[in-house]
């Protein structure tokens, strides 16, 4: 029998592989009796990192499966007639279990979402599921929000992260507690989670990487060099750009142009998303180069087809590429916040900055009327360009 590395790698040629035996009481719930997956990296630091993580995650999935032939057994040894606590609650309460309203949630609110939606949120349901039982929706308490914390600050999780999960929690209740006509469920707000520290500001690159950017992206003159030439200078987010369609462009317009719509492949983020920007510089060139060479509907087909735009895998690629070429703190959308800065530093009207940006206007009245014209927009996009060097 070969020796298991305790860290559960296994290396077969120059790649890592992560590999566990499968606890043999828990083998029957499982096609195989060994856990392995390829970790697509040949760098053993960073195959022990993903190691570990992976080690936790079925450390919590097969103490979940323990947890329930323990009480499996437990009910066929005292019989049904002795309720567990899980179905006691559920009767105290008058809303659905937490398990079953979470497949209401997902079934109503998560046709569209990205396969991260469903993940999220099944992830911190089961965050919590290993600290509470499985009650009645509206029977969840502070305990039951201070155990959370807890557990997860137990886990060696950030308080963003923490958050994040609490947040997840309440909006799986909450929703469900709405469908029922039930009142709705504080616990989960307001947890503290310790002293706000300072939160730690995204890079921002210089003018003279921005320039250099550029110039790289025209020489290596390819379809991810062209998503970010596209971001340079219209300050999209990145799955705004991946899932745009060559029915979103307007290249032989007096003022060239593209549309952010909402697409059965690419939600927006928020409804302030949906927008008209202008193209100038290394935004036009890179749109125009897309756009010739894609031979589908998608501008950028690599990334983007009818089913779903695959920002993730361009992020991970493009921020790859920014580090080692530009800068180690550099990532994609450090763009966006530049676009920002670069538009404040030329007096650009904040409400312009939110039209070309997609941001959330400040005031109702600035959402009346028709907004901003493209040849104003355009006019401060230009502006913005050449005073970084950056317009062709």
């Amino acid at each position: 029998m070969g020796h298991q590395s305790p860290h559960y790698l296994k290396l077969k040629g120059k790649t890592y592989y992560f590999s566990r035996r499968v606890p043999k009481e828990l083998q029957k719930h499982s096609k195989c009796s060994r856990f392995e997956v390829c970790l697509r990296t040949s760098v053993k630091s960073v195959a022990l990192k993903q190691a570990m993580l992976l080690a936790q995650e079925l450390d919590d999935q097969w103490g979940i499966l323990r947890r329930r032939e323990r009480n499996d057994r437990i009910a066929r040894i005292f019989g049904s007639e002795v309720m567990s606590s899980s179905a006691l609650n559920s009767e105290v309460g008058r809303g659905p279990t937490l398990t079953e309203g979470l497949e209401v949630y997902l079934r109503l609110k998560g046709d569209g979402r990205p396969v991260t939606f469903e993940t999220g949120a099944r992830r911190s349901i089961g965050y919590l599921l290993e600290v509470s039982e499985d009650k009645a929706v509206d029977t969840y308490d502070r305990k039951d929000a201070n155990a959370l914390r807890e557990y997860l600050k137990g886990r060696g999780l950030a308080k963003e992260s923490i958050a994040r999960n609490m947040t997840n929690v309440r909006a799986v209740i909450n929703f469900v507690l709405r469908e029922h006509g039930l009142p709705t469920n504080s616990a989960f707000s307001g947890v503290y989670l310790g002293e706000v520290g300072i939160p730690k500001k995204r890079y921002v690159p210089a003018a003279l990487e921005l320039r250099k950017l550029q110039e790289l992206c025209r020489v290596e003159d390819d379809e991810l060099r062209w998503i970010l030439g596209i971001i340079i200078n219209t300050g999209m987010r990145l799955s705004e750009a991946v899932g745009l369609s060559k029915d979103d462009l307007s290249l032989s317009s007096d003022i060239p142009y593209l549309k952010v719509t909402p697409q059965p492949w690419r939600r927006l983020k928020t409804i302030g998303s949906e927008r008209v920007i202008p193209l100038v510089g290394v935004s036009l060139w890179a749109a125009q180069r897309a756009s010739e060479a894609s031979k589908t509907q998608f501008v950028f087909p690599k990334y983007c087809n009818e089913n779903k735009a695959s920002s993730n895998s361009a992020s991970a690629a493009l921020n790859k590429w920014l580090q080692r070429k530009i800068n180690s703190e550099i990532v994609v959308h450090s763009l966006r916040h530049m676009m920002r800065d670069r538009l404040r530093n030329i007096e650009c009207p904040s409400n312009v900055i939110d039209a070309i940006g997609g941001w959330t206007y400040g005031s109702v009245g600035e959402s009346y009327g028709l907004g901003y014209s493209l040849k104003v927009k355009s006019k401060w996009l230009r502006i913005s360009s050449n005073d970084h060097l950056v317009c062709t």
